[in-house]
């Protein structure tokens, strides 16, 4: 019987949800904070516009003031999703122990307590991100797997074996 390559028990805690979350909120696209900012501008541009001129003043106020209220809504939307979750979290799966087992051709990824195993082939990934703490594993491009970093034993040989597997689905963030 085929051995894997590497086995790896990890959970994630409510607070490797919540940092997930402004992963993928903040980092995962590097696009969202200058927009965020170019909607605030338009949005200065608009309130501090005087009849045939721009008051410079009102416009980096309003500008600040507008980039400001974006960023809280986000964190607003992020802290509420987490809540939501926690709250409707019936299955147990936070903090419950993720067991993956690395293959040449394939992950193997079961939970005990969740009564769950499943199967899938590297390039059946959409992606895999690594961030300061983790790795996450995206499934689709809304369903994603984390590993802690901590929960690795050998995490350099662990990262140039998947980052082999996964070529250019790999970024780092």
């Amino acid at each position: 019987m085929e051995q894997p390559k590497f086995v790896i028990n990890t959970t994630m805690t409510k607070e490797d949800y919540r940092k997930f979350l402004y992963i993928a909120t903040f980092r995962r696209n590097k696009t969202i904070i200058p927009v965020l900012g170019l909607i605030s501008l338009l949005g200065g541009i608009i309130i501090s516009w005087d009849g045939g001129s721009i008051d410079f003043a009102r416009l980096v106020i309003s500008w600040i003031l507008l980039f400001a209220l974006a960023i809280a809504v986000a964190v607003i939307k992020i802290e509420t999703k987490k809540v939501q979750r926690i709250k409707t979290d019936k299955t147990g799966a936070f903090d419950s122990i993720n067991t993956l087992k690395f293959y040449d051709d394939r992950v193997v990824i079961e939970n005990k307590a969740l009564k769950a195993t499943g199967e899938l082939k590297y390039d059946q990934f959409y992606t895999l991100i690594e961030s300061k703490d983790y790795l996450i594993f995206y499934l689709t491009i809304n369903q994603a797997s984390l590993i802690r970093k901590t929960d690795v034993d050998d995490l350099d040989a662990f990262k140039a074996f998947i980052i082999e597997r996964f070529g250019n689905k790999y970024k780092k963030i």
